[in-house]
């Protein structure tokens, strides 16, 4: 019977993965374009050294990236006798389908999250709203950021210098060796655990149908 239920959950979960993937691919650039606000205000947020001004590029039939233009608002030190001025603006980029596959696996995760009832799913895909943010605020931003300190790591290199390396690009080694799945995998989980415990049951019959 469990064995019934693990292949039913897994077939489920490859279904919603599936459906998702596909959005993202054909209209994955629309899609993002509703967050461009948002990452450019976690990147002001998390580097006040810049003002950010993200936009979504298609060259030819390449694989539509997210470009980041950071523009210093005051003189960035490189090396001790070399610097950033302000005013400059240097640039990153990720591909938009590497930005969605952290949100394709929290959607998966909150469509086959075992509840209740029909009102706990309701709960759980509304609470996905805000878990959508966080996971996007986690990944692509601070990716976009890392990209941009690797530049000023190797231009320290090239003055024969050798920078300690700032806790965003750490951040985005650790993402790019498996964080972005595991992230939105348990704040998924997380957010299905919150409407377990804390939302309502219902009735029996209303229980029997949401099943």
């Amino acid at each position: 019977m469990k064995e019934n239920i693990y292949l039913r959950v897994a077939l489920k979960a490859f279904l919603f993965w599936l459906l998702f993937s596909l959005a993202g691919f054909f209209w994955g650039d629309k899609l993002v374009s509703a967050l461009l606000p948002f990452y450019e205000w976690t990147v002001e947020q998390v580097n006040p050294n810049y003002q950010a001004d993200i936009r979504i590029e298609k060259e030819n039939q390449a694989e539509p990236k997210i470009i980041l233009a950071a523009t210093a608002l005051r003189n960035i030190p490189i090396v001790p006798d070399k610097e950033l001025a302000a005013g400059k603006t240097i640039e990153s980029s990720v591909t938009v389908l590497h930005t969605l596959v952290p949100l394709v696996i929290l959607l998966t995760v909150l469509c086959v999250f075992p509840l209740r009832n029909l009102r706990q799913r309701a709960l759980l895909l509304l609470l996905g709203i805000p878990a959508v943010f966080a996971v996007s605020a986690l990944t692509a931003p601070l990716q976009l950021l890392g990209n941009l300190e690797i530049g000023f790591m190797n231009a320290a290199q090239k003055f024969g210098y050798s920078k300690e390396t700032p806790w965003v690009l750490d951040w985005m080694i650790l993402t790019e060796g498996g964080g972005r799945w595991l992230i939105p995998i348990l704040i998924g989980l997380l957010c299905g655990v919150i409407v377990h415990h804390f939302s309502p049951q219902e009735s029996p019959d209303t229980e029997a149908v949401a099943r």
